[in-house]
């Protein structure tokens, strides 16, 4: 047997008998954390920037070098207060596997109708990489109006099981609206089915978060 092999045969072996992880949402009771995000418009976007460090734990950040692939899938649904059913929505996916042959964390990036590799060498890299929100289109400035407040919903999960959710999601990182920019359509319903009725997580670990309620002045 080639050292190669013997080692793919050892990762099965230990990946058998190492018990599941528990499936656990990281906010108390399905409830959304508040946190503060920064918005800004980018030509004739509505972008944010924020992290989502807060879903991995130190089993989960361990568990980015163990050879196998671990997989971010984040939604995000803007709200005009007052209102239930969302005026936009993103998707975005993000993968990551060690290869420790050469060493290097290899990252895909998939969202705003584009996709990407990177290659980082450090895990902290890595973990930046698959949590970081950087000038994230949410919105086209024209459908945010001026003066009225707003919200962002953000639901992250590592390695997500429901297919049916990882099903829509890949259909709509292929042909969202927009390069992505939409009202989310049925699967992803309103904010009732986000926050108020939560199905449980489906996932390692999962993170609800809501931003500060923001508005666009008048120029």
């Amino acid at each position: 047997m080639t050292p190669r092999a013997a080692w793919l045969a050892s990762a099965i072996a230990v990946a058998l008998v190492v018990a599941p992880r528990p499936r656990v949402a990281v906010a108390d009771d399905d409830k959304p954390i508040q946190q503060k995000m920064k918005f800004v418009e980018k030509g004739d976007q509505l972008v944010v920037s924020t992290v989502l460090t807060q879903l991995f734990d130190s089993a989960a950040y361990e568990a980015l070098g163990s050879g196998f692939e671990s997989t971010v899938l984040i939604r995000l649904w803007l709200y005009k207060k007052g209102e239930a059913e969302p005026i936009a929505f993103q998707a975005l996916q993000r993968r990551v596997i060690y290869d420790m042959w050469d060493e290097v964390y290899e990252i895909q990036l998939e969202g705003g109708g584009k996709a990407r590799t990177k290659k980082v060498k450090y895990r902290a890299e890595a973990l930046k990489l698959l949590t970081s929100l950087d000038r994230v289109p949410i919105a086209h400035v024209d459908d945010v109006p001026y003066e009225a407040q707003h919200v962002l919903v953000i639901v992250a999960e590592l390695n997500p099981v429901s297919e049916e959710t990882l099903a829509e999601v890949r259909r709509w990182l292929t042909e969202g609206n927009g390069g992505g920019l939409d009202r989310g359509g049925g699967l992803f319903g309103s904010v009732v089915s986000v926050f108020v009725n939560p199905k449980i997580a489906e996932a390692d670990r999962v993170l609800r978060l809501r931003s500060q309620r923001f508005y666009r002045p008048t120029p």
